[in-house]
């Protein structure tokens, strides 16, 4: 057997274990009862009439699904067993030419049922037939061409045209598209609106046309003039839902191994010891939240799972009031910064609880009318669109307000430790943050101008949507990259607390700490401690931390790591001048004399002296 062949069988056999699998979850085995109790008044006498569904391949015929009239006039079907959460049907009299239409002949859209006990009886009225309603305006007749299929299409597979001019029904035999000698197909279909919305199937809606990787496709719409419209309508059939890879694809397993990531990442975190417990907490429910929408979005994907669970559509939603509520708390847990109290933190999370409240009807609405109401996001709906942009002002207050605290810790920390702290990770993960909300912000513009022009972008938007998900899905790699490389950026320092008493120094106390501090910089180097800070030096010195930054800020006008790293970057002057560090690298001297990194040291280095340490030195040379 072929390669591709037997992959596909294995990757067909599988799906089919976890369809399978979710109907024993599910336990839904809903038993029916359909009754007629209206005709309409000129149906022909004797006629039968039968049940054409999803559940019987659409077949308008089918003797299994034949209603029998009762004592009391009314037509029944015997009890019917149905293992879907929600089925779609139409009632005929025995072929699609006599199918049940609305008013006056126009077609209606197929009848939708969801389950919500075991045993149910349905009452249904039938308004007309297509071959006895009158239409007051003649119908005008649009041929649809097809002038190429995908090159794995099953051979001699019937191929249907389904739209908004037969109810949407995938296998209507009315119809079927007829092959010609060159390859084409081609079918006419009546034009009851200005616009033909319709979609090309195999005879079902497993079956139906879609793009690269099993992704679903939106309509097809063309719009039909007034006037009769000549020239065929030219279509073309890239991809077959069913005959692509389905829930396993390039973008969906970036999304199944990202959340595979995170999960060992929430391991990795909590391993290390003397970690910042109170901060890599909340990271780890950070972590787990992103790592269950990830994998939320990835199951609507396939049609039998969401057919079955399409409320998991609306698990990805989410992060959009969770996430950025508790980045912050981790954020203020992190840098140790003041804030509001504890008790109060609740009040950030009042937007995620009125989503909730939002979405809790729609958890118990009629699966079928949840699947129309398009909450999924592969097909937003209005109320997705206004969640999703009241959340993009949401976040982006969100990302503007972290900005400022760390951009705050980050100075005011420079009058405490002498070194720089290990958190640039989380200006990167700031950037990427403002990439994911430029695409979503990006994505409400287009669709806004699509809107206002009356033209659809949808298709460009989807992609959008799916490129946000995937800069978002970074962040969990680039946490995972940190925590490898350097873990101890988890480990982070509690940021020393000044005393807060206001104590005022006079001259001569200014004086005499100066002459404290250059003893300890000058004598006893204590700038060679890389992890020098101003509670360590003011134990050293004897001294009170609040007068010691006073006498620092007003005695030498700079703050306590511009301070000490003047001495470390005087230092390292002298040693480089020196013949015995010749054969050592700029670096290795600048570890030696206390700093930390590379870039603390070049930044401080220009910062005192105005140039590059090898500009300076050619130009000393």
């Amino acid at each position: 057997m072929p390669r591709g062949r037997k992959y596909c069988l294995e990757k067909e056999g599988f799906r089919k274990v976890l369809v399978l699998l979710m109907f024993a979850i599910q336990g839904l085995y809903a038993q029916t009862v359909f009754v007629i109790d209206q005709l309409p008044e000129h149906t022909p006498q004797g006629d039968s009439f039968f049940l054409a569904g999803i559940f019987n391949e659409w077949d308008a015929a089918d003797t299994n699904y034949r209603f029998e009239q009762g004592a009391d006039g009314k037509y029944y079907t015997k009890p019917k067993t149905f293992k879907d959460a929600t089925i779609s049907f139409l009632i005929t009299r025995g072929s699609w030419e006599t199918v049940e239409t609305g008013s006056k002949g126009v077609p209606i859209v197929t009848r939708k049922l969801s389950f919500t006990n075991a045993r149910d009886t349905v009452v249904m009225q039938v308004e007309d037939w297509s071959d006895t309603g009158f239409i007051e305006n003649p119908v005008q007749r649009v041929t649809i061409k097809l002038v190429e299929i995908p090159e794995n299409t099953p051979p001699d597979a019937p191929i249907y045209i389904a739209g908004n001019f037969n109810g949407w029904v995938p296998g209507d035999k009315r119809y079927r598209l007829d092959k010609a000698e060159d390859g084409t197909f081609s079918v006419q279909v009546p034009v009851y609106w200005t616009q033909l919305a319709y979609k090309f199937t195999r005879g079902n809606w497993h079956t139906v046309e879609g793009k690269a990787y099993g992704r679903p496709r939106l309509d097809r719409v063309s719009q039909i003039d007034a006037d009769p419209y000549r020239e065929p309508v030219v279509a073309r059939i890239m991809h077959w839902e069913d005959q692509s890879s389905g829930l396993f694809n390039p973008y969906t397993l970036i999304l199944i191994l990202t959340a595979i990531q995170g999960i060992l990442l929430i391991l990795i975190i909590n391993s290390y010891e003397n970690n910042n417990r109170n901060a890599n907490r909340i990271l780890s429910i950070l972590l787990f939240l992103i790592s269950f929408v990830l994998l939320s979005r990835v199951s609507i994907y396939d049609r039998d799972v969401y057919k079955l669970f399409p409320r998991l559509s609306l698990l990805p939603d989410l992060v959009y009031f969770l996430y950025a509520p508790l980045f912050m708390v981790y954020i203020k847990r992190l840098l140790k910064t003041p804030g509001e109290k504890r008790r109060r933190l609740w009040l950030h999370f009042i937007p995620f609880a009125l989503q909730v409240l939002v979405y809790i009807p729609l958890l118990f609405e009629p699966v079928h009318l949840f699947i129309d109401r398009g909450l999924s996001q592969l097909y937003p709906s209005t109320l997705y669109i206004t969640i999703g942009g009241v959340a993009l002002l949401f976040n982006m207050w969100y990302w503007f307000n972290l900005r400022f605290i760390i951009a705050r810790y980050l100075k005011n920390v420079e009058d405490t430790y002498s070194t720089d702290q290990n958190i640039v990770y989380l200006n990167n993960i700031m950037a990427l943050k403002a990439i994911c909300l430029g695409l979503w912000l990006i994505t409400y513009i287009i669709g806004a101008v699509g809107y206002a022009i009356g033209h659809d972008f949808k298709g460009l938007t989807s992609a959008l949507v799916d490129t946000t998900w995937v800069v978002f899905s970074l962040t969990v790699y680039l946490l995972g990259y940190f925590a490898i490389k350097q873990p101890e950026i988890f480990k982070i320092h509690e940021k020393a607390e000044h005393e807060t008493a206001k104590l005022t120094l006079n001259d001569v106390e200014i004086v005499h700490l100066k002459e404290e501090l250059k003893n300890a910089m000058e004598a006893d180097k204590a700038y060679l401690n890389p992890s020098l800070n101003l509670p360590e030096l003011a134990q050293q010195i004897n001294s009170n931390v609040h007068m010691l930054s006073r006498a620092i800020n007003e005695g030498f006008d700079k703050n306590f790591r511009d301070f000490v790293n003047y001495y470390r970057v005087m230092d390292f002057i002298d040693r480089a001048k020196q013949g015995d560090y010749k054969n050592q690298t700029f670096l290795g001297i600048a570890l030696d004399v206390g700093f930390n990194s590379k870039s603390s040291f070049n930044r401080s280095f220009k910062k005192i002296t105005g140039k590059s340490p090898r500009d300076y030195f050619n130009t000393i040379e």
